[in-house]
Parts: structure tokens; sequence; C-alpha cells
């Protein structure tokens, strides 16, 4: 690695899972060259996760997309003197303002589904930076006050604790696993394990999730009721968190909590959760992974994918028993 470089821009907007994929990146360059300092810029939202980061001096949030916004955001950018920017996010808009904030240096990630995305993102720094490494998992921090915080929201009295995160894009019909079947596991665990089910998400998962605790009484929703640290810090707690192919799915893998994730239309060699210790269950068709928005099987306003239908509960259950059992 060259020496002279000491201060290094990341961007990457989009989705929470993305942003938490690319702190393999910044990892590496930090073990690489403990003297660099690391500037990312991201949305607001994703931001929280990386605020109270060791690894990363500033963070910068970018509020709008409006060209006048960039161009704003680059000239204070340009004030920085960055080495290298290195731009993961290649949008018309990120390769404008890497133009103007005139770093010495810039490369720019290419999508390939060759490549897990945190290997993708990671090997996109290897042109500069030969001699990178990547580790086994991914990390993200989350502060011992919102730990502690959390437990005593969360205040499990079982042996156990599993968390559901029901909650995906609805843009994507291959990741909604169909609600009776999260009913069906739910029962499962509660009656063969010693374990509280907290159900995890947002403010739009909640009627989903107040249905879900009618049915099945013993578990607790947090959905809407967490900030977004707060629930990294709920996952962190857990001992296994069940998910589709969705952001928190990805934040349950970076605090360390070994995830089962369950795939259907998305490749699980790209989005699957990272790591050694985690579990995926696929369906058995011949024609998945077919990273499509919508099920070539859907009738017209049907959001189900028969993909996602054809993993029975069973093959969470096995999976379940390997983990906790």
């Amino acid at each position: 690695m060259k020496r002279s470089i000491k201060k290094v821009l990341i961007i990457r907007f989009g989705a929470i899972g993305d942003v938490v994929h690319t702190t393999a990146l910044f990892r590496a360059l930090k073990q690489s060259e403990p003297s660099m300092s690391i500037h990312y810029l991201t949305f607001k939202v994703p931001s929280i996760l990386l605020l109270d980061d060791n690894d990363i001096e500033k963070i910068w949030i970018l509020e709008d997309k409006t060209y006048k916004t960039l161009y704003e955001l680059s000239k204070e950018l340009r004030k920085e003197n960055f080495d290298v920017i290195i731009n993961l996010h290649p949008s018309t808009r990120s390769r404008i303002l890497t133009l103007l904030s005139k770093p010495l240096q810039q490369l720019t990630y290419k999508k390939t589904y060759k490549l897990h995305a945190v290997e993708n993102f990671w090997s996109t720094a290897k042109p500069i930076f030969k001699d990178l490494k990547l580790n086994d998992n991914i990390y993200i921090h989350v502060p011992d006050e919102i730990k502690f915080k959390t437990k005593s929201l969360i205040d499990n009295k079982k042996e156990l604790l599993v968390g559901f995160n029901m909650g995906v894009s609805t843009t994507r019909h291959g990741r909604k696993w169909p609600f009776d079947y999260w009913v069906n596991l739910a029962s499962y665990i509660l009656e063969k394990y010693n374990a509280q089910i907290i159900l995890l998400g947002g403010e739009k998962d909640m009627p989903e999730a107040n249905e879900f605790v009618k049915q099945v009484p013993h578990v607790k929703s947090f959905c809407g009721k967490l900030s977004l640290l707060e629930t990294a810090a709920a996952m962190s707690l857990c001992n296994t968190v069940i998910s589709g192919d969705t952001g928190p799915l990805h934040i349950a893998t970076a605090v360390g909590t070994r995830s089962i994730g369950i795939y259907g239309a998305a490749p699980d060699t790209r989005t699957g959760p990272y790591g050694k210790e985690h579990l995926v269950v696929k369906a058995d068709m011949p024609c998945i992974p077919c990273s499509k928005k919508k099920c070539k099987f859907n009738k017209e306003k049907e959001d189900k994918a028969p993909c996602m239908y054809g993993i029975k509960p069973e093959k969470i259950m096995n999976l379940v028993d390997t983990v906790l059992g």
C-alpha cells in the first residue's frame, strides 16, 4: 500500500444492508494503515449505524439528491484534500460529486454477481490498496448504553431469545415469507424451547406484527418501538435472528448473532448473510435465483412468490434446531 495515502472518502448511498456490507472495506483499510483518516458519505438513516464507529473519523450526510446540494457539498469535500475517493455508488450524481471533489485518485465500484456484496465492495479498493485483507465477518458497533437500555426494554425472562424480522421490501416479490409460516415456526419454537420470541421491524410492520401477537400471544412485538441502533442492540442479544433478505438481517450478522436467512428470488451467494456461522434456506425451484422484482408466475396485482411459499416451515425448524439445539 502507498504510504502517502492518508485520507480516504467512501461514498455509499442506498439501503441499510448496502452500507452494512461496506464495513468490511473501511475496517480493512484501517487495519492496513491505522493512521489513515477515513470519511464516509451516505444518507441520514444508514449513517446512524456508523456514528459511534472508531474506524471512521467523519460522517458526511447527503440531505437530498439535487444538483445544487451536490455542488455545495463538493465544495466542502474539496477542502478536505482527499487522497482517494472510493465511490461505491456509481450513479451519475455520485460520479459528478467525485469529479467536483477533486481527489488525487478515485476508485469506482462495479457490481458483479460473481462475488458476495461484501467482497464486491471490498475488492473495489484493490487496484490501489493491493495488500488489503478481508475479514471473515462484518461488524458494526453498538454503544454499551444502547445495549443496556434495550436489554431492559426486552426484559427477557426465558433461557433463549429469538428474533423474527418478517418485514421486507414490498417492491420485490421473492423476499416475503408467508405470514402463516411464521406463525407455525413460532409455535414450534415456543413448544420445544424455553425461548422468548420478539418481532423486530419498523412502523410499517406494526399491523402485521399486531395480528401476529393476537395469534401467538406469548410473542412480543417491538416493531416501530425501537430506533435503528436499538434494533441492532436487540439483535445482538438474540441467540438467533430469522429473516428474509433485508437490511435487518445483515445488521444481525454484523452484531455477531448467528442468523438464518430465507431466500427466494435473491441470490444468497450475492446478498446472503455474510460469515461462516450463518445459515440459509432456499426454495427448490429451477427459476431461482432470478433477482427479479416481479415474479413471472404472479397474476396481476399479486405480490406473492411461489419460491417463498415453497420454503416450508419444517425447513426453517431444522435450522433452528441446529442453532438452538
